[in-house]
């Protein structure tokens, strides 16, 4: 009996670290305890018998079949348990698979039959001189009981976890086989018992890997963490439970680390955090970020409002440490699942949204998702996904727009421009997914991509051997600002054998006046090396003329709006004309956006305007319609 009580040692540590340590107040975790509690019983109840039966021989034998059946029954029931643990721990929901509970309520249905049987036979042990009582060959059913519910669960967490659970998945895999091969070995080997110590050091390994409370815990105030919270929520939602989420995001916490230091900061955390705790009896509490918390409740509007009010009357008393009293304010956001969104990823971006709207209202307010413009969130969200793919499948398009040249009377240049074709949300128009994508980072891989698409183009056709001087590529701000953006498009640029001068860079007005100083050192390089820069967009918005002398544009682009309004309005067309007059005693081209109409053309062309753009001469082509057309007028 040394590997019993070595596995009753074992166990008695794990269920001391789960019940005195930080505990988790999640399902998977209850399940765990459960399994360990019945594990360290079945144990106990192990060596009990086993020590009566060896000491009195067959007679206490023939007295305790009730004792020796509550035994396997403990000892089967682990089993069932850890499946139980494992189903739960992908987060998925039973009834919303294909069948339902059955394929867990079978083989619980065979243990049950199995075990009822053997309170009245006693099929599953005999007696043994040496080692009191044995398992016999009835045993095969459960030991088949036990093989399924091992392989259901790792087939079942092979297709319903994610990816970044892959590494504990393979520890499963491993304690799978071990366990089996342990199985094996002691049905073939009698005079010891080792397989509640296989079981007990399983256990502390599944502990360590899985139920580890420093991975679920915030290290500083002892809630749940992040990822805890994409878990819970990814389990509720899948269950098609209903919840509120009351965020609560502290105004001005950086205040409190600088003024008072981080040591009673992060004081002022946990005190946060314990409070929420003490509130949250039907409900959960998570860290969601640096000066954020989370209060998941589960019930009713009445439960909700309750506690927002518990909240507010808090914050408007001091916080105590042994050295400062501080008064702190929070705002506060209130979400609903499903109302406000019914997936993860939408729960929490309505959950960032409604926190940064709340913000910009002012210190200590209170928001409601469901008051917001939760579909102008989404549809953003929506266009983040196509641009996301597009970028990764290589469906983003160039498009090309020719450029007239008054002077010359024929197509010297043209403008790219970028289309995104999305399945759902169809032609995404730049103005619209642009200002997206420099928002969320992606326009530095969406325009390296357009720029390498250009290259390619102005390479393959043999743009050179054509009228056409250069092709305008529009550059964000964002991917200007990058470190290493000049060597990027040199790198790019030799890759295709394209030349400095047959590219022209066009930077917006309002990107020039706001990054003014910024821009200038990788733009006054381009230059050097002989790239064209354009301003575009100009009269649309608060330039001022001084900026012009700073940076060595070349073109300037009159926006179309402003050529427009020329045609409508007498002031607008005056104010047209001397702006152009302006420019041209600064030496500076001038090319006209949104030329439409022959009126347009003549007059445009009777002012100065050098190059003229717009449908009267083509709409934007795809490449190889474009390479028609030059070669047609050519």
């Amino acid at each position: 009996m040394d590997f019993e009580l070595s596995a009753l040692i074992v166990l008695l540590v794990l269920t001391y670290f789960q019940l005195f340590g930080h505990r988790v107040p999640i399902k998977r975790n209850r399940i765990f305890l459960s399994i360990t509690l019945v594990e360290l019983f079945a144990v106990l109840w192990s060596l009990t018998v086993r020590t009566l039966i060896c000491s009195r021989g067959v007679s206490a034998f023939e007295k305790m079949h009730m004792c020796i059946g509550i035994y396997y029954m403990l000892v089967y029931g682990v089993v069932l348990l850890v499946m139980a643990y494992f189903t739960t721990w992908t987060g998925r929901s039973l009834k919303r698979e294909r069948f339902g509970y059955l394929p867990v309520l079978l083989p619980v249905a065979v243990y049950a039959e199995e075990i009822i049987r053997n309170f009245i036979t006693g099929h599953l042990y005999s007696y043994d001189v040496q080692c009191g009582f044995l398992e016999t060959a009835g045993t095969g059913i459960l030991n088949a009981v036990v093989v399924y519910c091992l392989l259901f669960s790792l087939i079942y967490c092979m297709l319903r976890v994610k990816g970044n659970a892959f590494a504990r998945l393979m520890v499963i895999s491993v304690l799978a086989v071990l366990f089996g091969a342990a199985m094996v070995v002691q049905s073939m080997v009698r005079t010891v018992i080792f397989l509640d110590f296989i079981v007990a050091v399983t256990l502390v390994v599944l502990y360590f890997v899985m139920q580890n409370p420093s991975d679920m815990l915030d290290n500083n105030t002892h809630v749940l963490s992040r990822n805890m919270l994409d878990e819970i929520l990814s389990a509720d939602i899948d269950a098609g439970r209903s919840f509120n989420l009351v965020v609560l995001a502290l105004d001005e916490f950086k205040f409190v680390n600088k003024t008072f230091g981080v040591a009673v900061g992060d004081m002022m955390l946990m005190q946060v955090a314990n409070y929420l705790s003490s509130i949250g009896r039907h409900g959960l509490v998570y860290r969601y970020g640096s000066d954020q918390f989370i209060l998941q409740l589960y019930g009713d509007e009445k439960r909700l409002q309750t506690k927002i009010e518990l909240v507010r009357e808090r914050f408007r008393h001091p916080w105590i440490t042994e050295e400062v009293f501080v008064m702190m304010s929070t705002t506060v956001c209130c979400v609903c699942c499903p109302e406000d969104g019914n997936e993860l990823e939408n729960l929490i971006d309505v959950v960032d949204y409604s926190v940064l709207s709340a913000k910009k209202m002012g210190k200590g307010n209170i928001v409601y998702a469901r008051d917001l413009d939760l579909h102008s969130i989404k549809k953003e969200k929506a266009i983040e996904k196509a641009i996301e793919e597009a970028i990764e499948q290589d469906t983003v398009e160039v498009y090309y727009q020719p450029i007239f040249n008054v002077e010359r009377q024929c197509y010297t240049s043209a403008e790219a421009l970028v289309r995104i074709q999305d399945d759902l949300l169809g032609n995404l128009p730049p103005e619209t997914f642009i200002p997206i994508a420099e928002r969320n980072g992606s326009i530095i891989r969406l325009g390296t991509m357009i720029f390498e698409k250009v290259c390619r183009f102005i390479s393959e056709y043999n743009l050179r051997d054509t009228d056409i001087e250069y092709i305008e590529v529009n550059m964000s701000v964002v991917q200007c600002m990058q470190r290493g953006f000049v060597e990027a498009l040199n790198e790019i640029m030799d890759k295709y054998g394209v030349s400095h001068d047959q590219i022209n860079l066009e930077i917006t007005e309002t990107a020039a006046v706001n990054s003014l100083t910024i821009l200038q050192e990788n733009i006054e390089q381009l230059y050097q090396q002989g790239i064209r820069f354009s301003l575009d967009d100009y009269g649309s918005g608060y330039a001022t003329i001084g900026y012009i002398h700073q940076l060595p544009f070349e073109i300037i682009k009159l926006d179309k709006l402003m050529v427009w309004d020329a045609f409508e309005n007498e002031r607008a067309g005056i104010t047209l004309k001397h702006t152009v007059g302006m420019l041209k005693e600064l030496k500076l081209r001038i090319l006209a956006e949104g030329v439409e109409t022959e009126e347009q053309r003549a007059r445009l062309s009777s002012i100065g305007c050098d190059y003229l753009q717009g449908w009267y001469y083509s709409k934007a082509v795809p490449e190889s319609e474009f390479a028609q057309l030059i070669k047609k007028v050519s």
